[in-house]
């Protein structure tokens, strides 16, 4: 496996073993829906109990628990989830990182138990705690950094954990480390940004890493197919996503310190369109159009061409979520003086005036607004919808 940047070989020789389209389909659902829900949230304390919710939720377990390491390396802090509060407080001292817990804070690895009283390191549970057998730990590794230990105890179906809870355990693992680094940086630039700078991060993260993550849970879904016809180009589609993870890290500190997405840095904004087309292309298996007046889309200034980049992640990215369209075209042109940029689908279509305004929408507005433009959305018949951007040529204007 080429390296990746991060620290988890396990991930790479796990082996990929059959499993039933109804529940790959489940799972793997929820662990997108888990990732961008984790890479949404800047709050700390509140991510780290996101983490532990939805741990259990996607991999079926009664209780579940985030273990923050410090230094030396023990236990700082430990959030759970599926106990009481009533319990938790009949219980007292929350663990510090001995016992079974304290195995995963040393090795470094995934350990999963079908009787926890069996392993060496158990020291039993104190009163009032629940009853607990089953067990499976991992580390939260970003970039070589260990951010804490996700824990899982008993699944709800009384049954083991399996090797597919682990291999989707490391995949969830993985993108709580991305959230947790996401959430630190935002942290650090609190002290250090006026309120206008800290709205513009949140803008470019969620348009740009939270869309990659979305991407990257694309890819991992249809890959489902090919873990029976094809383990070896499943084991490859699973590198490629951990490796596209650790991009977004590197995304992310490019966002905060106001670099261009790579995509348009490095290639220009027409090559980047035709980049996130194609991604949605493959991704969603839809037929795709793109045309393009290079010139104009070229001849627009740096700051317009972020803003433009962004608009057009954001309408392709709620398409994949929500249109189960099957055709989508993209097109820019010059007229009577504007650049016009159209984007059509023929999905399900949707009443944009009676849709919840999410952050999603209103990031499209607001870049909208900064490029002098307007969007408009709406049906089309017989079905489907269209995006619509006008704005100010740059022609005219003088990019």
């Amino acid at each position: 496996m080429a390296a990746t940047g991060w620290c988890w070989p396990e991930v790479s020789e796990l082996r990929i073993t059959e499993m039933t389209s109804a529940n790959s389909d489940r799972r793997l659902s929820a662990l997108i829906e888990a990732g961008i829900a984790l890479v949404s949230e800047f709050d700390i304390d509140v991510l780290l109990h996101k983490i532990a919710d939805l741990a259990r939720e996607v991999i079926g377990a009664r209780y579940g628990a985030v273990g923050v390491v410090g230094e030396p390396v023990e236990l700082v802090q430990f959030v759970q989830s599926g106990i009481d509060e009533s319990t938790v407080r009949l219980i007292g001292h929350l663990p510090t990182g001995e016992g079974v817990l304290g195995a995963v804070i040393e090795q470094h690895k995934p350990l999963r138990l079908k009787k926890i009283s069996d392993h060496p390191r158990s020291v039993g549970f104190p009163a009032h705690h629940p009853e607990m057998h089953t067990f499976l730990g991992f580390p939260i590794v970003v970039r070589k950094k260990v951010w804490g230990r996700l824990y899982l105890t008993e699944k709800v179906d009384g049954s083991f954990f399996t090797e597919d809870d682990e291999r989707t355990g490391l995949l969830f693992a993985a993108q709580a480390g991305v959230a947790l680094e996401n959430a630190h940086l935002s942290y650090r630039m609190q002290d250090m940004a006026v309120l206008e700078e800290r709205d513009r991060i949140s803008k470019d993260l969620h348009d740009g890493v939270i869309q990659a993550i979305y991407s990257v849970g694309l890819s991992i879904q249809s890959s489902i197919p090919l873990f029976e016809r094809d383990p070896e180009k499943a084991r490859q589609r699973l590198d490629e996503a951990i490796s596209e993870l650790d991009n977004v890290v590197r995304d992310v500190r490019s966002y905060i310190f106001e670099l261009q997405p790579k995509s348009v840095e490095e290639r220009g904004l027409v090559p980047a369109i035709r980049e996130l087309v194609r991604d949605l292309e493959v991704n969603t298996l839809v037929e795709t159009t793109v045309d393009l007046d290079e010139d104009l889309c070229e001849s627009l200034s740096n700051e317009q061409r972020i803003h433009m980049i962004q608009v057009i992640r954001e309408i392709l990215a709620n398409i994949a979520r929500h249109a189960e369209a099957h055709v989508v075209s993209v097109s820019c042109e010059e007229r009577d003086g504007e650049l016009v940029l159209i984007v059509v689908d023929d999905g399900l279509g949707f009443d944009a005036n009676a849709v919840r305004r999410g952050q999603g929408l209103r990031n499209i507005e607001d870049r909208a607004a900064k490029l002098e433009g307007r969007i408009e959305m709406e049906p089309r018949s017989p079905k489907g919808s269209r995006t619509t951007l006008t704005m100010p040529s740059p022609r005219k204007t003088g990019g």
